[in-house]
């Protein structure tokens, strides 16, 4: 951790530290990707289980709808009586299927972002970004473009174009533009604080030019 060289301890203090740190957020990444597979898991159970309750209600739904239609000879009713239910289920379903996808799409950014940094802060804003270039198409993690267009980019691809566009929040790149984000403190210093929620609520590259010029964020 960069930020322990700072600090006047000994070199020993400091590499135990540094360990026990980098322990403590491997465990806690583990920890955290192991919880997003679990909850895909579930959410692909809860799937399937939809779809057989999908099946069983339009194949009940049917026979009784064809009973009474076959005793008051209301065909429009049985027609309308299904699609309502089909529509229903098929909504629920949909729903789901963009959860999964939510899930799978955040575990990989998440695994992504922990390649590139070992602080939290900066991988969770890591995975925001990843995120964004990342899309589900028949059930394997593609990468896409700005525009949400797919490509045939490879992941290790895009890490390498995170690199490029977010070095300050890769290891092992801050130094590019680190010095100039020093150089502008004092009278702007306040500036440089943000709520979470002010940050979340502005752009991709506006938040990038905020992290970039040592901008802070607190929790309100």
């Amino acid at each position: 951790m960069e930020f322990l060289n700072e600090l006047n301890l000994e070199d020993d203090v400091k590499k135990v530290l540094s360990e026990k740190l980098q322990s403590e957020f491997q465990s806690k990444l583990e920890s955290e990707t192991s919880g997003l597979k679990n909850k895909v898991d579930e959410l692909l159970a809860e799937k399937k289980k939809v779809q057989q309750e999908r099946e069983e209600a339009r194949s009940r739904a049917k026979a009784e709808a064809e009973e009474k239609a076959k005793a008051e000879n209301d065909y429009k009713q049985l027609f309308e009586s299904q699609k309502q239910e089909s529509d229903t289920l098929k909504q629920k379903l949909e729903e789901l299927n963009t959860n999964i996808k939510r899930q799978k799409i955040g575990t990989e950014a998440a695994k992504l972002a922990a390649r590139l940094t070992k602080d939290a802060q900066k991988a969770q804003l890591l995975q925001q970004q990843i995120s964004q270039r990342l899309t589900l198409v028949d059930d394997e993690i593609r990468v896409a473009d700005e525009s949400g267009q797919l490509t045939v980019s490879t992941l290790d691809e895009l890490a390498t174009s995170i690199k490029t566009v977010y070095p300050f929040l890769v290891d092992g790149s801050q130094a590019q533009g680190g010095g100039a984000a020093r150089g502008q403190g004092g009278a702007d210093g306040q500036q440089k604080q943000m709520s979470r929620a002010d940050f979340d609520a502005m752009n991709n590259g506006k938040r990038a030019e905020f992290i970039k010029s040592g901008g802070k964020i607190f929790d309100e």
